[in-house]
C-alpha cells in the first residue's frame, strides 16, 4: 500500500469502543444511508480520502439502486458528493473498487430491473481522485461479474476471483493490468462448491490470495465458512495454485469487509446467512442479522483466532478504506433489522494485544540481537517478528518446553511486534525495541 497517512489523531471521536486489540471510533455520517457500496481509499492530491461508489438506498427496492458517489476527507472530516458513476445501464450494486497508481478502478456489479431480474456488469470505470473526474472506461471484463473477490497484487495487477455472472457462480480468475488496459485469464479456481462463491471477500498478502465465506447454490444459496488460498507464481502471475484451509470457527461469512496487517487477515462484519439485496434471507427465514465480529486468521501460523467481537453489527459491505497499516474506515452497509446505514467508523488495530481471555506464561529477554523466550504450560510452536508496517522480519519454529533463542539481526533495536504461536492454536504478542 502506497502513500498512506495515519489520521487517527486528527479524527473527531463521536463515540469509541475497544476490545481485544481493536478500537472503533464513530466518525461523521455519510450524506445518506447506502448499502452494498464499493469502498476504497485514494489520495486526492495531498489528502487521503475514502471513496464510496454505487449502492442501494434505504428503500431497499430496485428503484433505490443508484450510481451515486461520495468521498470522505480524512483531514477536514467532511463527506462530499462526486459525479455519478457513468453507466448508461443504470444503478448497480455489488461492484468492487481498487486503486493502482492512484487511479480508482470500479469493476463489475449488477443491475436489478423493476421485475427483479438481475444482470451482471462488464464495466470497468476509471476515476481520477486528483481531479474528481471519471476517465474513459477501461476494457470490459471478459466475464461480467458481481459479488466477487477483488484485490491488488504487487501494486500493479487487479485480481477478480469467482463471483456471480448473471446466471450462476463462476470459477473464473480474471486479471487486469491497468498499465496496458488488458485482461487475461488466471488459473481458475477448482470446480465445485468449495471454491465458487458470491458474496465472498479477501486480500492478497505477498503472492498469496485468501478469500473467505460466500454463497453457493442456485436457489437456496447456502452460505459457508470456507477459507481458500491461491499462491501466485511470481514468474508467471497468471498461474495460481489453489488449496483449502481450515473453516472459520463460528458463523459463516457473507458480504464482510476484508483487510490485513502483515500476514494477519481480518473479515469485519458480514452475515452468517445469505440474503438478497433487501436483506431478506434466500432460505425463507426472513430478515437477516449482521454478525458483530471480526473473523481473524493468522496465515503465518495457519490458525484462526476466536472471540474477537465487535461493538456494532454491520453487513452488506463491499470494501474498506485503509488509512494506515493498522487502521481502516468502513461506511454504510446494513445494521440490525436490515436498516440501511449512513454510519462511518474508524477501526484501529493494536497488534501487540493478545486474544481476549487467552493467557500463557512466558518470560523473555533480548541479549544483543537475540530474543530468548521461556514458556511454561502450553508449548510454544513458532515465533514471528514484524515491524510496525506489518512486514515480516523473521519467523522460526520453536521447541516446546525449552528455552528458544531467535536471531533478530540488525532490526533488534527497532520497535517491533513479536507474535508467539502456542500449541493450542492461540497467539500472544509482545513489543520490543524503543
Amino acid at each position: 500500500m502506497k502513500n498512506l497517512f495515519f489520521v487517527g489523531s486528527m479524527l473527531l471521536a463521536i463515540g469509541g469502543w475497544s476490545q481485544a486489540g481493536w478500537t472503533w471510533t464513530e466518525l461523521p455520517d455519510m450524506p445518506e444511508p447506502v448499502a452494498n457500496n464499493a469502498v476504497v481509499e485514494a489520495m486526492s492530491n495531498d489528502t487521503l480520502c475514502i471513496y464510496s461508489f454505487t449502492g442501494i438506498d434505504s428503500t431497499k427496492e430496485p428503484s433505490g439502486i443508484h450510481l451515486k458517489s461520495w468521498k470522505y476527507n480524512t483531514v477536514s472530516q467532511i463527506w462530499s458528493a462526486l459525479p455519478a458513476v457513468p453507466d448508461e445501464n443504470g444503478g448497480k450494486i455489488a461492484a468492487g473498487a481498487s486503486v493502482v497508481d492512484n487511479i480508482i478502478y470500479l469493476i463489475g456489479g449488477y443491475h436489478v430491473a423493476d421485475n427483479f431480474s438481475e444482470t451482471s456488469s462488464e464495466k470497468v470505470h476509471r476515476f481520477d481522485p486528483n481531479t474528481d473526474t471519471w476517465l474513459e472506461d477501461g476494457s470490459p471484463i471478459p466475464v461480467p461479474i458481481d459479488d466477487h473477490v477483488q484485490a491488488v497484487w504487487n501494486d500493479s495487477w487487479i485480481y477478480v476471483v469467482t463471483g456471480w455472472s448473471t446466471n450462476g457462480n463462476v470459477n473464473d480468475v480474471q486479471i487486469y493490468n491497468p498499465n496496458v488496459d488488458f485482461w487475461q485469464a488466471g488459473t481458475p479456481t477448482p470446480n465445485g462448491v468449495n471454491y465458487e462463491a458470491f458474496g465472498t471477500s479477501g486480500s492478497i498478502i505477498g503472492d498469496t490470495i485468501y478469500y473467505f465465506g460466500g454463497v453457493q447454490g442456485s436457489f437456496s444459496f447456502t452460505s459457508n465458512a470456507r477459507l481458500r488460498k491461491g499462491v501466485i507464481d511470481a514468474t508467471d502471475p497468471t498461474v495460481i495454485t489453489w488449496s483449502l484451509l481450515d473453516d472459520a470457527p463460528g458463523a459463516d461469512g457473507y458480504r464482510a469487509a476484508a483487510a490485513h496487517y502483515g500476514d494477519r487477515l481480518f473479515w469485519i462484519g458480514g452475515a452468517g446467512v445469505a440474503y438478497n439485496f433487501d436483506g431478506i434471507a434466500y432460505n425463507g427465514t426472513g430478515g437477516v442479522s449482521p454478525e458483530p465480529r471480526i473473523a481473524t486468521y493468522y496465515a503465518g501460523g495457519s490458525v484462526w483466532e476466536e472471540g474477537i467481537t465487535a461493538p456494532y453489527g454491520v453487513m452488506d459491505l463491499r470494501g474498506i478504506g485503509q488509512v494506515s497499516p493498522t487502521s481502516w474506515i468502513i461506511c454504510g452497509g446494513m445494521e440490525e433489522d436490515q436498516l440501511v446505514s449512513d454510519r462511518t467508523f474508524l477501526l484501529e488495530y493494536d497488534p501487540s494485544v493478545g486474544i481476549a481471555g487467552q493467557v500463557h506464561e512466558f518470560q523473555f529477554e533480548v541479549v544483543k540481537n537475540e530474543l530468548r523466550i521461556r514458556t511454561t504450560g502450553t508449548p510454544l510452536t513458532s515465533v514471528a517478528a514484524y515491524d510496525l508496517n506489518g512486514m515480516l522480519i523473521a519467523e522460526e519454529r520453536a521447541e516446546g518446553g525449552v528455552e528458544n533463542a531467535f536471531d533478530l539481526g540488525e532490526k533488534s533495536h527497532r520497535l517491533i511486534i513479536v507474535a508467539l504461536l502456542f500449541d493450542d492454536g492461540t497467539i500472544e504478542h509482545i513489543k520490543l525495541g524503543h
